[in-house]
């Protein structure tokens, strides 16, 4: 399943979503910098039944510092959990030949 996420740099917060307004909002908040792994769980993970293939639309020019930091930490991030995603996770019941997955 091959998606594109749409990055925001927020007045209060960088935002990640998908640009159909699919799904919820994943943020990180500036003041802060807190990376909240259940809530970004719940924006792209939760609920999938195929392997996902997310990629980060490109920045626009003139972003950089904090910013861009924040944008490549988590294009590694999605990167780095899709890779680890096992097609055999999303086997139908029928299919399943007993193994834990």
């Amino acid at each position: 399943m091959k998606k594109q996420v749409k990055f925001v740099d927020g007045e209060s917060a960088y935002r990640f979503m998908f640009p159909d307004g699919e799904g919820g909002v994943f943020e990180i908040e500036k003041s802060t910098l807190t990376f909240h792994a259940g809530k970004f769980y719940e924006c792209f993970f939760k609920g999938l039944h195929e392997k996902p293939d997310y990629s980060l639309l490109p920045l626009e020019e003139g972003i950089k510092g904090q910013a861009r930091h924040v944008y490549d930490t988590v294009e590694a991030i999605f990167s780095s959990a899709c890779d680890s995603i096992d097609n055999s996770w999303f086997c139908k019941p029928d299919e399943d030949d007993g193994a834990l997955r």
